[in-house]
């Protein structure tokens, strides 16, 4: 039989989200099954939320609907008295319905708008290869503006070069920066998705074949890119390898003697633990994962994908690393679109493509609708604010120019004062000019995260009933925490009288008062027994031997190993040393305690919890009768069975 309790109160939670769901009507479900007050109770309402909490596909069975129906019932008269009282105006209450209000904003994002969203576009570029080349000037991720211009606008010189005639590898050498003396511009091998960072795979997949990019930043710096050819994606090879280290001694030699051991028929395994160079895969019977473009040399790649893969081993191939003998352990295949969208769906929610956190949403709403600084008035500001040097940003007054917009998003506006007034708030005791480049990124990110509940209602608007249900789940939960849980409203005199009933009940057996000591030495263990036989005091132990832990009890009741060693001893003894935890224990037993009565005062939680069915029957009965709860379970069966029936 289900009976409302804390469990219960908290499972009842699960049913804000049953209005988000659209089920077809029938007269069955128009049935009236009970009421609170001059609100009906319908069969499809409680089918609706019963089904919510327990699996929309699940079988509800008459007996599950017959033992719900006065839970819900109670439900719905303490969303009444919540309202009579107050609870949904309580500042807790708002705060806490705002604060999951967000979150589940940003979850209601990801799951339903941007996760598909962002896996076409991943699929799509998962499904290609690309062949590019590119100009990078390296920049530090907090350069000086001057700098960052600078580079821009080299960079533009560049591409203007390249459109009227000049390739990249003659641009190369005098436009991309230097890392130990070699260009970190120039060609790209073969890649597709995940090779690079995400700034650089979105401005390299948007281009069509022949077209270079406009500038743009990376963490490594601003690079130009051209892409040079597209091509269906490679499928992915498992390969196992001998490998023969380019430079060493003999090198193809010993590829051509193993090699030679494969066609007399010795065992693979035993050839790659013989002369493999690679000892990492040599552990693993050569096998070095699966390969495609991207991660590894390009000719290294090619002679992989060239390969018949129903051969048992190729013959020595010589590539940029050494010598090898591959073996195709597996080719990736699929056998439908749903399986390569599926597999292709569990990579990209792995990848830095998709990641459930605010930050990704936030950078997402910037990328994907209309995000745009005032860049005039932003440095205007910026230039205002440095110029009143170390006043502290809170007494900073407004500039003449404080209604020029500054930002915006989704056609809201925002103007220089907003972004003031949010620097005072945010910053009040930074002086002026310490003033950072970042605060307008918080700036915007905060503009965004206040709009979010609004921005979500609109894309889904069943997300607002969800939202009231909520807010009635916490007041229906903040109830029962304050009328059916908390001990500070329980009637103490009800708790009195049961006590007073029954002595037998409140009572303490006898009991062990003992100190467990504790060390990692006998010999620590044997300090400790010699200071307490001193006549010290054993809650001193610790204090003046750090090696010994102490452990005290005098109210528990001890039956299982260590502690049936305590009935064994007398008082002011120790027992025998003994195992635990990986560690020498023994007992000090201090005293036996004889069984007594408890006080009030240390029966009170059991106390509490022996009346708590009263308690709650008591307080439900009180509602159920203010609020004129009514249950028809004749009607419930009627529908039931009709239901069942269709």
């Amino acid at each position: 039989m289900i009976r409302l309790s804390k469990a219960s109160g908290l499972i009842l939670f699960t049913m804000v989200f049953c209005s988000t769901l659209i089920y077809s009507q029938s007269k069955t479900d128009k049935t009236v099954i009970g009421s609170v007050g001059k609100e009906k109770i319908t069969y499809g309402e409680l089918k609706r939320n019963i089904q919510s909490s327990s699996g929309l596909n699940s079988v509800t069975t008459l007996k599950e609907m017959e033992e719900f129906l006065p839970i819900y019932l109670e439900y719905r008269a303490k969303i009444k008295f919540a309202e009579q009282e107050g609870f949904f105006k309580d500042p807790e209450l708002v705060d806490e319905l705002d604060l999951y209000a967000k979150q589940a904003s940003y979850s209601q994002w990801l799951d339903n708008k941007i996760k598909q969203t962002e896996f076409e576009k991943y699929y799509d570029r998962a499904s290609t290869e690309i062949k590019s080349e590119h100009l990078l000037i390296a920049l530090p991720q907090d350069a000086p503006p001057a700098d960052t211009l600078a580079a821009y606008q080299k960079l533009i010189e560049a591409r203007n070069k390249f459109l009227n005639g000049s390739t990249i590898s003659e641009l190369d050498p005098n436009y991309s920066s230097k890392q130990n003396g070699r260009s970190m511009g120039g060609d790209l091998p073969w890649f597709s998705m995940g090779t690079t960072v995400k700034e650089f795979e979105d401005v390299i997949f948007s281009l069509e074949k022949g077209e270079i990019s406009m500038p743009f930043r990376t963490q490594f710096g601003y690079h130009i890119v051209h892409l040079q050819d597209k091509r269906s994606r490679t499928l992915s090879r498992d390969v196992s390898h001998i490998f023969a280290r380019a430079g060493g001694k003999d090198s193809k030699s010993k590829i051509d003697v193993a090699y030679n051991a494969l066609k007399e028929g010795r065992e693979w395994s035993e050839v790659v633990s013989e002369f493999s160079d690679d000892n990492l895969s040599a552990k693993n019977n050569g096998q070095i994962g699966w390969i495609n473009y991207g991660r590894y040399n390009s000719a290294f790649v090619d002679s992989i994908m060239a390969l018949d893969s129903k051969e048992d081993y190729s013959k020595p191939i010589k590539t940029a690393y050494g010598y090898h003998i591959f073996k195709i352990d597996s080719v990736q295949t699929f056998e439908t679109e749903s399986d390569k969208r599926e597999t292709y769906m569990d990579d990209f929610l792995d990848s830095p493509n998709f990641k459930k956190s605010n930050s990704f949403v936030i950078n997402w709403f910037k990328n994907t609708y209309n995000s745009e600084i005032n860049s005039a008035s932003l440095s205007k500001f910026e230039d205002f604010l440095k110029a009143q040097d170390s006043t502290k940003l809170e007494k900073t007054s407004f500039p003449s120019f404080a209604n020029e917009v500054i930002y915006t998003f989704r056609e809201k506006k925002y103007s220089v004062s907003n972004y003031h007034n949010y620097l005072k708030e945010k910053h009040p005791g930074a002086s002026a000019i310490t003033y950072l480049e970042t605060w307008m990124n918080d700036f915007i990110t905060y503009t965004i995260d206040s709009q979010i509940i609004e921005m979500t209602i609109s894309e889904f608007p069943e997300f607002q009933k969800v939202m009231d249900n909520y807010r009635k789940g916490l007041a229906v939960y903040q109830i029962n925490d304050t009328y059916l849980w908390s001990a500070a409203t329980v009637d103490t005199l009800e708790l009195v009288k049961i006590y007073e009933a029954d002595t037998e009940q409140y009572t303490f057996p006898k009991r062990y008062y003992y100190h467990m000591l504790s060390a990692r030495e006998d010999s620590s263990l044997d300090k400790a027994a010699s200071f307490i036989d001193n006549g010290n005091s054993p809650d001193s132990v610790r204090k003046y031997i750090p090696q010994v832990a102490v452990n005290k009890d005098s109210t528990g009741v001890f039956i299982d190993a260590p502690y049936d060693k305590l009935s064994s001893i007398n008082a002011e003894s120790f027992s025998d040393k003994f195992e635990y935890k990986n560690r020498k224990a023994q007992f000090y037993l201090n005293e036996i305690l004889p069984a007594r009565r408890m006080t009030f005062d240390e029966a009170f939680n059991r106390l509490l919890t022996d009346y708590q069915p009263a308690r709650e029957a008591k307080w439900l009965a009180k509602i159920k009768k203010q609020y004129k709860v009514k249950m028809n379970l004749k009607a419930l069966r009627s529908a039931y069975k009709k239901d069942d029936s269709l």
